[in-house]
């Protein structure tokens, strides 16, 4: 393991899991054959084996004198992964987020490849969904598209096998002698990396700083001392709601006022949940920060695998009344944000850290922060947005159309709702994770982003009306 990617394990806990996941619902009319959970498995059993970070198992080094190792499970077993359901009548949206939100509460088993597929039978229309979560030591959201793409066809025949795949023969399970010899170059090496990371977090420090005191990215964005809201302790239950909001009108949004598609997508979070805090009697006045992964991962980038990301932290605006002084706020503070990021470089800091030292230090500071609630005390921010560029074309599974594709991230103590964006084809899907007692009427916070959208684009039709 390498970057960041150690941080994702030694931060998990038994009622946080570490994972990201996507709902998808696919519609079997297309399919030839139609639907079958046996088709499903042959499709997969096919592929699986070719993905490469899905038939890995992490396994820690003795004493913890190196972070975990990525091996070959050669006990590998796809009926340990794949499973089958069916949702409870009537099979809509209500029931497919219950048993989301069931998925996302449960962590992955510590001993085979972390990921699991739940193919959901029952769905209204005769529709079938695909609930798919992933550890987040694997993979990033931009990566994770990645993945699923590599999983589904860009038509409903499937794709032919240009490839001829050598079989898939992994070897025994390293020994623990085989772990520490292994790890003992980087063991020796530490106090150097220990040296650099302490390097890095010095030129990080003058970086902010000079950022502080020339204002040429403008105001100084710090990761902490964000509002109170939603700072309930994470428990193991979970809520799950969707939104699915027209790509169409964020882009008319996009070109009318010149901004970026995550800008949109930020106002539109900073107005619904202006309006979920109001209906709840809650504070509106202090502008809740949003905590945004940036992508840094490289283009082309060689395999969908491991974590290439840093992070800006927003204030949202949501203190404004007038949904286009929300966004252009939102434009201003973002761009700071982003420049500031580019300027002092979070991630390239927490990834020395995290490479600089061994799990036998970091993993017990980890937890004792974890135990102390240091991420609510300090609140770096109240709520995680991503928003993730999928395709605008058609995918299959197993001969079957996706009709809808909703992403859903972690939620951790301190950070207890995440929002996730993708868009496919003419929309962008929302899913919302939180702890199932942080966020009141979940599914209520989903209807107002949809509304919200609604209102930008009164807004901006009112305001060329205006101009004109």
């Amino acid at each position: 393991m390498s970057g960041i990617d150690p941080l994702f394990v030694y931060s998990e806990t038994e009622v946080t899991p570490m994972e990201v996941a996507y709902a998808c619902i696919f519609d079997p009319a297309a399919s030839l054959g139609g639907y079958s959970f046996e088709a499903v498995r042959r499709v997969l059993a096919e592929r699986v084996p070719t993905l490469v970070p899905l038939r890995r198992r992490l396994m820690a080094v003795p004493l913890g004198l190196d972070h975990p190792r990525w091996v070959d499970d050669p006990h590998f077993d796809l009926d340990n992964h794949l499973h089958r359901a069916a949702l409870p009548a009537p099979g809509g949206e209500a029931e497919l987020c219950g048993m989301a939100a069931d998925v996302m509460g449960r962590p992955l088993s510590p001993d085979q490849p972390p990921w699991e597929m739940h193919i959901v039978e029952g769905l209204e229309g005769g529709l079938v969904a695909l609930i798919a979560k992933v550890h987040h030591a694997v993979t990033d959201g931009v990566a994770g598209a990645q993945l699923m793409a590599q999983l589904l066809d860009i038509g409903a025949e499937g794709r032919p096998v240009a490839t001829i795949y050598p079989a898939w023969l992994p070897s025994a399970l390293p020994t623990g002698v085989q772990l520490v010899t292994d790890a003992l170059p980087n063991v020796f090496a530490s106090p150097l990396r220990a040296v650099r990371a302490l390097r890095e977090i010095g030129r990080t420090t003058v970086r902010l700083v000079r950022c502080a005191i020339d204002g040429a990215t403008g105001p100084l964005s710090i990761p902490t001392g964000a509002p109170a809201a939603f700072e309930t302790p994470v428990g193991a239950r979970r809520a799950v709601a969707f939104a699915r909001l027209s790509l169409g009108q964020v882009q008319s949004l996009r070109e009318r006022f010149g901004v970026t598609v995550n800008d949109v997508v930020l106002a539109v979070c900073s107005g619904a949940l202006r309006t979920h805090l109001a209906e709840h009697d809650q504070d509106t006045d202090d502008p809740l920060v949003a905590v945004v992964p940036v992508s840094v991962r490289g283009v082309p980038d060689d395999e969908p695998v491991g974590n290439r990301l840093s992070a800006m932290f927003v204030p949202l605006s949501n203190d404004r009344d007038r949904p286009l002084d929300r966004l252009r706020a939102i434009v201003s503070t973002s761009a700071s944000a982003k420049a500031q990021e580019r300027a002092v470089g979070y991630g390239p800091m927490a990834a020395a850290v995290s490479e600089a030292f061994p799990p036998a230090l970091v993993r017990p500071v980890i937890r004792l922060g974890l135990q102390w609630g240091a991420l609510r005390r300090l609140r770096a921010g109240n709520l995680m947005i991503s928003n993730v560029r999928g395709p605008d074309f058609p995918l299959y599974f197993a001969g079957m159309r996706m009709v809808a594709a909703y992403p859903l991230g972690p939620v951790i103590d301190g950070v207890a709702l995440n929002i996730t964006v993708q868009s496919y084809r003419d929309s962008l899907f929302v899913g919302i994770n939180a702890g199932a007692t942080a966020v009141p009427d979940l599914p209520a916070l989903a209807r107002s982003m949809v509304h919200e959208l609604d209102h930008l684009t009164i807004a901006a039709a009112m305001d060329v009306y205006e101009a004109g």
